[in-house]
């Protein structure tokens, strides 16, 4: 029996949630009230959208690989566990944005600001609460087919 395609199903489930959140990543996610209005996430982290970036990459990478039939048992990990891994990852980075809203820049001809977060300026956008569940779904994808594969390896026992 061929292993490396056993978890397919639910790689495709977390690949399409990485697509979700790679479509989503164009949305508000941060917005500023008073001023220019929102940013997308490519707007507004430095570090984290290129995180989320490497996750759908990942996410969408593996899955494909999973459903062309390439045999990954050479991987020192199981597909499933590295998406699981990545989506955790990006639930978390998300989360931590979610509680800790970001500064947010401002670029005016000839010159540059910068939006405080304590003076309540800046609310949260519909990307973000999307994200965090786009994410979620990457991990939740990612462990159902490490379930999956081991609960299809203990039957044959």
């Amino acid at each position: 029996m061929d292993t490396s395609r056993l978890s397919s199903g639910e790689m495709v489930a977390a690949a399409s949630a990485a697509a979700l959140l790679f479509i989503m990543s164009a949305l508000t996610w941060f917005k500023v009230q008073t001023g220019p209005g929102g940013r997308d996430a490519w707007q507004t982290f430095t570090l984290i959208d290129l995180v989320l970036f490497l996750v759908v990459l990942t996410t969408i990478g593996l899955a494909v690989a999973c459903m062309a039939g390439i045999d990954l048992r050479s991987l020192p990990v199981r597909p499933g566990r590295i998406v699981a891994a990545a989506g955790a990852i990006a639930f978390l980075s998300l989360l931590f944005r979610f509680f800790v809203i970001p500064e947010i820049e401002i670029q005016f001809p000839g010159a540059t600001g910068r939006i405080e977060t304590d003076a309540g300026d800046i609310d949260r956008g519909i990307g973000l609460y999307l994200g965090l569940v786009a994410s979620a779904g990457i991990a939740v994808g990612g462990y159902a087919a490490v379930d999956q594969r081991a609960r299809r390896s203990s039957r044959r026992r």
